[in-house]
């Protein structure tokens, strides 16, 4: 772990000083752009147009850059040796193709042009590629994220259209251009100029230091100035043919620009290699403090050892005394383990006494906590003892109540004489001990010893104490569970499975409520009493919580062997061994199918068997809140049928009824999905409400609804714009961030649905809400 901790820091370390190394690369390999840039400016100058004085200082001013660029081209060792990661073979590639440039003879300004742009869109990509090869286009911390888009990407490509901006426009001025396509690239290239600087403006508002961000808005605004004057010139000289400056002086003007958006592009590298070289320290001392804290975790760990040395010693020199404790605990267990009532195991535990510590006489009483009185379990040598003592009787009684242990010690004349067989013995000691059960008196054991005898102070002796009272208890329990088991299996309902849902075991009562006897559902799967209306998703809840070790607390409606409905309200419990493995699940169950009924009276709609609108009022306020809970969209409809009141004048409210039964039973085929609630809000108007991911998939389950009570072709004489019934729809679609009320929602949805009516009928609206 300790490794792994270094390793991750000396790898984070590696990244910080790659990511400064691209920092540092990227400067240099910009630099050099802008040499190769200017050399592609005075290509487009012709001694023709120009003076001689003029010309002599481009000349001048060429071979000085060139000379410089051929020091940069030789020095490119330095730069493969400082930047072996960085530096791969397409810059030897590029470097060569840019000194056959540097030497060439060409004297076609256009071809020149292009060359010296090839070259330097070559080196940008280099430049931009080399922000993966170092990591710096990977780097998440949102300020080094912006300070590096505006290095690499932003301001490179402002000072390239402002070179091309003045390469081309110094030709213009030169040739006092009127050709319509380079006066389109001016003006397009300027139009770039200013979406780059926007680009540059966003993304040094995006960096939150407020230092670093004012300074680099106070160069941003002077680039801008300079970027301003410069469209200003290129505007009079070329665009409207008014020239006031020459070509020379323009190429000087726009330098000057460059120089400004270059003293940008070095502000924006050094906060940058600053945050790194920050970065970097805090790595370092970071990694620092780790080994710190690796070593003293190292010598915690030697200590730890020394420790544990110590303790096997200790263990070893009491490993003697627990080998002679151990056969007689494990001979006590297996004996104990043999019996099967109380006085069984009362009487092999006094067995074991006698032949371990020597004990001539004893008695265990069991306390009843339904009296409080103390029962004779057994005794050992001695058919005196009283099978009933009451709390505070004699020593029993008495320990009982103090729950503390008394020691009685006999003189020689005091000795009760009692024979063992054939051998008289006279105790000299006995020992009454309170048998404690979780902090409650749950016995007294007593035993009369020949000698004294200090068995009580002995450290092991509790552990056959708690052996023989944890028996006991079990005993106990088994004898007073027995009790109720039958009046469980008569009236209380109850099922075992197995991990798979086979059934296991019932109650009496259990195949009272289903049907079915115990032999009938033995060994079959607990869904022979499955309702199958019941959704799918209920049930896969119940089994994930009861797979998860979880209590499973819920109503469920099953169905008998008759073929009727009834409805529990059951608990299921997985039963668990003590490795934490499931081995089975038992459920207590009520019959709560009066409860349902008088509930589903309530709720329902008498003559469709609808949800009324009383349940609608609480239930879609219900599904709206958990809808916002679990991040879902929640969809209402409200549907009329057209013409309904027509219907009924020509047909009579007897085939209004049945027609109303129809088309209740088609949206409830149409819409039985588990969070699917179908309602009767009064008359013909409906309501239905469900889950949708999307409005399209909404509309679609609407559209259905429509388009298939009109396929039912109910015949409609008194309708209006069919033949047939037909439905009109308001649907409000509720995305998972809509804040609208309860009351709003309803409100807007009967407004789509009183379009829809007054749109023609027969349609679906669309509720206008208001996120």
């Amino acid at each position: 772990m300790f490794n792994n901790f270094i390793n991750s820091y000396n790898e984070e370390i590696a990244k910080t000083k790659e990511k400064i190394s691209g920092v540092n690369f990227a400067q240099e390999v910009q630099k050099f752009i802008l040499k190769i840039q200017k050399l592609r400016g005075y290509s487009q100058f012709d001694a023709n147009l120009m003076s001689e004085a003029d010309y002599a200082l481009v000349v001048n001013n060429v071979a000085l850059i060139k000379a410089d660029a051929q020091k940069d081209i030789e020095n490119s060792k330095n730069l493969k040796a400082l930047y072996p990661t960085l530096y791969d073979k397409e810059y030897e590639q590029i470097k060569n193709e840019i000194e056959t440039l540097i030497n060439s003879s060409l004297e076609d300004k256009v071809l020149m042009y292009q060359k010296y742009t090839y070259v330097i869109e070559q080196l940008q990509e280099k430049m931009y590629y080399l922000g993966f090869k170092s990591k710096l286009l990977l780097e998440s911390e949102s300020d080094k994220y912006f300070l590096i888009d505006i290095m690499l990407k932003h301001l490179p490509n402002l000072i390239e259209v402002v070179g091309k901006i003045r390469a081309k426009t110094s030709r213009a001025i030169l040739e006092d251009s009127t050709d319509v396509e380079l006066r389109y690239s001016i003006k397009n290239s300027c139009i770039l100029c200013e979406e780059h600087a926007k680009q540059v403006q966003k993304a040094v508002e995006g960096i939150r230091d407020y230092d670093e961000k004012t300074r680099l808005l106070s160069l941003l605004e002077n680039v801008n100035t300079e970027t301003k004057k410069m469209q200003e010139y290129v505007k009079k000289s070329v665009t409207l043919s008014g020239q006031t400056i020459s070509a020379l002086e323009f190429f000087t003007l726009s330098t000057n620009t460059i120089d400004k958006i270059f003293v940008l592009y070095r502000a924006d590298a050094e906060f940058l290699n600053q945050k790194l070289n920050q970065k970097l320290k805090e790595l370092e001392e970071d990694k620092l403090h780790g080994i710190i804290i690796g070593a003293f975790i190292v010598i915690l760990i030697l200590l730890i050892i020394a420790s544990m040395v110590r303790s096997y010693t200790l263990y070893v020199k009491s490993e003697k005394k627990i080998k002679n404790n151990l056969t007689a605990i494990i001979q006590l267990k297996n004996d104990l383990e043999k019996c099967a009532t109380i006085e069984e195991i009362a009487s092999q535990a006094l067995y074991f006494f006698s032949e371990k510590f020597g004990v001539v006489q004893g008695a265990i009483y069991l306390f009843h906590e339904e009296n409080n009185k103390l029962y004779l379990a057994s005794s050992y040598a001695t058919n005196e003892m009283k099978p009933i003592v009451e709390l505070g009787e004699g020593l029993v009684g008495e320990v009982a109540i103090q729950k503390k242990s008394i020691a009685t010690e006999f003189e020689i004349s005091q000795k009760q004489v009692f024979r063992i067989e054939n051998l008289t013995v006279a105790p000299s000691s006995i020992c009454t001990l309170p048998l404690m059960s979780h902090e409650k008196i749950f016995g007294v054991l007593q035993l009369a010893f020949t000698t004294k005898h200090e068995i009580v102070h002995n450290q092991d002796f509790a552990y056959f104490i708690d052996m023989i009272i944890g028996f006991l208890r079990d005993a106990k329990s088994v004898y007073t569970s027995k009790k109720y088991i039958d009046l469980i299996d008569k009236y209380v309902i109850t099922s075992k499975t197995n991990t798979k849902g086979i059934i296991t075991d019932v109650s009496d009562a259990f195949t009272k409520i289903s049907g079915y006897t115990k032999n009938e559902v033995i060994g079959k799967s607990h869904s022979i009493v499955a309702q199958p209306d019941t959704p799918k998703e209920v049930y896969e809840a119940l089994w994930k919580t009861i797979l998860d070790g979880k209590i499973y607390k819920g109503e469920l409606k099953n169905r008998n062997k008759n073929g009727d409905d009834y409805w529990i309200e059951t608990t299921i419990t997985p039963q668990i061994d003590k490795y934490g493995n499931i081995m089975g699940f038992s459920a207590i169950i009520r019959d709560i199918t009066d409860k349902k009924r008088i509930e589903q009276y309530s709720i329902t709609d008498a003559l469709t068997g609808l949800y009324n609108r009383r349940f609608f009022d609480v239930q879609f306020a219900k599904e709206y809140k958990i809808s916002k809970r679990d991040g879902k969209n929640l969809v209402l409809l409200m549907i009329d049928i057209d013409y309904f009141k027509q219907y009924n004048d020509f047909y009579g409210h007897q085939k209004g009824d049945e027609t109303l039964r129809a088309v209740a039973k088609t949206m409830q085929l149409l819409f039985k999905r588990a969070n699917d609630y179908v309602y009767r809000l009064g008359g013909e108007e409906f309501a239905v409400s469900f889950y949708a991911g999307t409005q399209d998939e909404a509309l679609e389950r609407a559209e259905l609804l429509r388009k298939t009570i009109q396929s039912q072709k109910i015949e409609h004489a008194s309708s209006k714009i069919l033949d047939y019934l037909s439905l009109s729809i308001g649907l409000a679609f509720l995305p998972k961030v809509c804040k609208m009320d309860v009351a709003g929602i309803y409100q807007a949805t009967d407004e789509a649905l009183y379009s829809a009516k007054n749109g023609g009928r027969n349609r679906i609206e669309m509720a206008s809400l208001n996120p």
